[in-house]
């Protein structure tokens, strides 16, 4: 049986070059204003963190299934010695206990991070008691260690792995506000600006105030998908690349999300996921800036 990722080898390269492009007058026309950006960068990239633009503050790190604590710390450290905010997943499912969350959260305190995005994680069994963001929190643990702020993980187009999503995301808010802690939303990546654009208002009417940054693939075509693919192995890939429920021959066809974005509307500021290559998206990245 084929995986998912060998299905993607069919895909027609000329379509994948041409989906997605807007002309600049269009886009321009669109965008309202010129927007701030952050962007995602995995351990094993972050040699290339040269490439970052410097209008490019916060730069957040994934953590893959799979993957040890100590290289998030590691990435956070030379993130900040570039200048710049690391703010590192910390995955709820991935700890088998409180010790060990507790010895992530004394190294991350150490290379001095403040804000953190929490995530359930994308296993599908709890390697110890933490099942849920939620029960990270409950620990009292993250201001024991520095931890100031969080970032909480929004799913617009629906999250498999929590059919309930947009209830435990408003937990979590209202967690947070009961105690005076500062959080916002960080979403993974929008391919359908509607439901984005929909899942937003319906927030937004229910109260939340909280900064709402939506998550915006970076280029990527079949063949930097794939070399994401060798470098997380396909199974952490797939896992990664579904946890907001999105289809891989779907996402491959982002050659330029240009439009995706000029049909957004209602968020704070935009964060960009570089499937495509750190040095690629950067590079797309600092020319959109210059549109504005």
């Amino acid at each position: 049986m084929r995986t998912e990722m060998d299905k993607l080898s069919t895909g027609n390269q000329s379509y994948e070059d041409d989906y997605y492009m807007e002309p600049i007058d269009d886009l321009q026309k669109n965008v309202e204003h010129k927007t701030n950006w952050s962007m995602e960068i995995l351990p094993h990239n972050i040699s290339d963190i040269s490439f970052i633009p410097d209008f490019v503050k916060e730069v957040y790190i994934t953590m893959i299934p799979g993957a040890g604590c100590w290289e998030t710390i590691e990435a956070a450290q030379q993130i900040h010695a570039a200048g710049k905010q690391a703010v590192p997943h910390i995955s709820a499912r991935t700890f088998p206990g409180t010790e060990e969350l507790r010895a992530c959260l004394s190294g991350l305190q150490a290379v001095g991070i403040e804000r953190a995005l929490l995530i359930g994680g994308g296993v599908p069994q709890p390697c110890g008691s933490f099942s849920s963001v939620m029960d990270m929190l409950k620990t009292g643990l993250f201001a024991e260690y520095g931890i100031k702020s969080f970032d909480f993980a929004g799913h617009p187009e629906g999250n498999p792995d929590d059919p309930d999503s947009e209830f435990h995301l408003l937990e979590k808010l209202h967690w947070a506000e009961d105690r005076g802690i500062p959080a916002r939303i960080v979403t993974q990546w929008s391919l359908e600006a509607e439901k984005t654009n929909n899942w937003i208002d319906r927030l937004r009417k229910k109260g939340v105030q909280n900064p709402i940054h939506i998550g915006i693939p970076g280029p990527s075509t079949l063949k930097t998908l794939m070399r994401f693919a060798k470098v997380c192995g396909v199974k952490a890939s797939t896992q990664v690349l579904r946890k907001q429920g999105l289809n891989l021959s779907k996402l491959m066809f982002v050659n330029k999300p240009d439009k995706i974005i000029s049909e957004l509307h209602g968020y704070d500021q935009l964060h960009l996921y570089p499937f495509g290559g750190i040095e690629k998206s950067a590079a797309w990245l600092t020319e959109w800036q210059k549109k504005f």
